[in-house]
């Protein structure tokens, strides 16, 4: 079924549009629509083929381990689709310009590839234009376009396919109504599935998510207080720290705030988030005014799902090197981000002697009722009485301390009191949550503004990166408290929470260091190459030209350049076809010459007898029958036929044709009863 003209390129640029893709898809575009003005075609085996499916195998290989490193969310299986005309291009530009209109579907299977070879006589035959126009209009759908232009362009995409098959006894009139009607019942169709589709996918990204320390809600905090059993964390390596003061950075980087506690779950009252305009190179954002003598340090992270809260230093009044479309900040210091990258590297300016928070307000001295009686017993047993805030501070640090323990193990709670409460006057043992909690409360008890804080902490260094690391059990909580005009840091847990995560480490982490690093210095690569548009693509595509010809070495001795006009040569493509190696050839040519052409799909010998009937007055057909046995006997046996018989067959062959050209140039003036029969030759 052959394609209208410029069916293929056009929805080639379709793709392009709609995905953004332009510097891929007009090339594409030009050099496939190229093929029907061009008069030439390349002679490409099955071999040729199948070294180009595998190697179109290799990039879809690629391209998903990358997004695998780059984006490990829900919407990577987009992505890879959007990839999918470009990934398969080699394999249809080859089809396009080859002698033959189609190519052999196995060969696309790298697990059929023995069958092809195996039963090189039975090809199952499929001409890829069709497909790929399906696949550029598949990957052009997961651009998720919003307005009318994408279901417009499918609309008269499809329906010029449709009207080049359409049957030639239906009238135009009849099938343009109801391609109408057709396209108006989609329209509406297809608003109620992108409304499903949404649905679908917010319950699939809330799936995903559960259990994830990653995603954290600036909205509302669920701790673990209270829970049982024990306190699951992994070691993956989730973001990098870099100083380049060549000084430790901050020992706790922020992701969000909150203020108010409840029954174990910590909340963030009228966030107030109001958006943060970048500079004019569009990286650079100003969070709050400049502070003398900044520090800066470089955050190296993914952003899953394109969103996410920004890990910060307390007193970040500056963020550089930040190429996100839309930032917004709260009144507690949370910082959200959106846009399509697949790396964050931003710089941080900050200075930890000031505070860019809003001011304490009346939540930030809320005390749940239910945690009272358990204040005032822990605070009856401190000497807390006619202190400064900052001996408070140290009070608090040094009763938890010599009192409390460091402990994964969720214990739960009794079932008359809460499990704050438990921990406070029971079991004295749990992880930094019941910390972070109880300090908060204390503090507010005597009068300190305080709030509840959530990010990670920043302790190991790895010489092997030459910066610090910080992993997914590194995830930490503690408690600002409002001292001296200025929100500071304070972190009630015990110190040796830090080494005893370490210690219980798995031996066998560095090989997942050594996979995550790796991954880390490729995203580097390609975000430095993202750069320029000339480092991005070209410098890809020449190494995935480079690649292919390394891959063939003999390509330039096995592909051959035909012009259309020598349509005798398409014959070599039919199951029966000739080689020069073999003489019969000869026979097809000289009748070739006198305008009895074969076509491709048809065999020698069904050749042969179609010739008898329509030149009855050449006698030597009748004789060929033999010929093409000892021919098939040559080139199909595997033992093949003797020496001596292939020069008998030479001889017969050269004997023929010279009968043949007497028997042509008698039969318009009379039939020529005489010559010698060239199966004595044979005999």
């Amino acid at each position: 079924m052959k394609m209208p003209v410029f069916l293929l390129g056009v929805s080639v640029i379709f793709w392009g549009w709609q995905t953004g893709l332009w510097f891929f898809a007009l090339p594409i575009a030009l050099i496939l629509e190229a093929a029907n003005w061009l008069p030439y075609r390349w002679d490409f085996s099955a071999s040729d083929f199948r070294r180009i499916a595998n190697f179109c195998l290799i990039l879809l290989c690629g391209l998903l381990v990358y997004l695998l490193v780059a984006n490990r969310s829900i919407y990577l299986i987009y992505n890879l689709l959007q990839w999918l005309p470009g990934v398969f291009f080699p394999l249809v530009a080859a089809q396009v310009y080859s002698v033959k209109e189609s190519l052999d579907i196995r060969l696309m299977f790298l697990w059929l590839n023995k069958a092809t070879k195996k039963a090189p006589l039975n090809p199952l035959m499929v001409n890829l234009n069709y497909p790929y126009f399906i696949c550029c209009l598949l990957s052009a759908s997961t651009a998720n376009s919003r307005d009318i232009s994408f279901y417009a362009g499918i609309f008269a995409l499809t329906a010029i396919a449709l009207w080049s098959v359409r049957p030639k006894n239906v009238s135009f009139i009849l099938w343009l109504g109801l391609m109408l009607i057709a396209g108006s019942i989609g329209f509406i169709g297809q608003m109620g599935l992108h409304q499903l589709h949404l649905a679908v996918e917010q319950q699939a990204i809330s799936w995903l998510s559960q259990g994830n320390s990653q995603e954290t809600d600036f909205l509302k905090k669920q701790t673990n207080i209270g829970s049982v059993g024990l306190l699951k964390q992994s070691n993956e390596i989730i973001f990098r720290v870099a100083s380049e003061a060549k000084q430790p950075p901050p020992r706790l980087l922020r992701e969000a705030t909150y203020n108010r506690y409840n029954s174990s779950l910590w909340l963030a009252l009228n966030p107030n988030f109001v958006p943060v305009q970048p500079k004019i190179n569009g990286t650079t954002w100003d969070l709050g005014d400049q502070l003398p003598n900044p520090s800066t340090i470089t955050i190296s992270a993914t952003l899953p799902g394109n969103q996410g809260l920004l890990k910060l230093p307390d007193g970040t009044f500056k963020i550089d090197a930040l190429p996100v479309s839309q930032m917004e900040k709260n009144k507690y210091g949370t910082t959200k981000v959106v846009g399509k990258v697949d790396m964050l590297a931003y710089r941080s300016y900050f200075n930890n002697n000031f505070s860019v928070d809003s001011q304490p307000t009346e939540d930030d001295l809320q005390i749940p009722k239910s945690e009272m009686a358990a204040l005032n017993k822990i605070l009856g047993q401190m000497d807390t009485q006619g202190k400064s805030p900052p001996e408070i501070l140290d009070k608090i640090e040094w009763f938890f301390m010599k009192n409390f323990v460091y402990s994964l193990k969720l214990r739960g709670k009794d079932n008359d009191a809460t499990p704050l409460s438990t921990f406070l006057l029971n079991t004295r043992s749990g992880h930094c949550e019941y910390f972070a909690t109880a300090a908060t409360l204390l503090l507010r008890k005597l009068g300190i503004p305080a709030r509840y804080a959530v990010g990670y902490s920043v302790h190991e260094f790895s010489p092997l990166e030459n910066q610090y690391i910080v992993r997914s059990r590194h995830a930490h909580a503690w408690t600002l408290a409002y001292i001296a005009g200025k929100w500071q840091a304070f972190d009630a847990t015990p110190s040796d929470w830090e080494s005893m995560e370490d210690a219980a480490a798995p031996r066998w982490a560095f090989i997942s260091d050594l996979w995550s690093l790796l991954s880390y210095k490729i995203l580097l690569g390609l975000r430095y190459l993202s750069g320029s548009n000339g480092l991005k693509y070209g410098g890809v595509i020449l190494l995935a030209l480079i690649f292919f010809w390394r891959c063939n070495p003999n390509f330039k001795k096995t592909v051959r350049l035909f012009s259309k006009k020598q349509r005798w040569l398409k014959a070599i493509y039919n199951k029966d076809s000739l080689s020069p190696k073999s003489e019969f050839y000869l026979i097809e040519q000289a009748l070739n010459e006198s305008g009895l052409i074969r076509p491709p799909s048809e065999s020698l010998k069904n050749w042969i007898e179609r010739l008898k009937k329509e030149k009855p007055e050449l006698s030597c057909l009748e004789e060929l029958a033999l010929l093409i046995e000892i021919h098939y006997c040559d080139r199909f046996d595997p033992e093949g036929i003797k020496d001596a018989q292939k020069a008998e067959l030479k001889l017969a062959i050269k004997s023929w044709i010279e009968q043949y050209r007497r028997q042509a140039i008698a039969s318009n003036s009379q039939v020529n009863k005489s010559g010698k029969s060239t199966i004595a030759f044979l005999r």
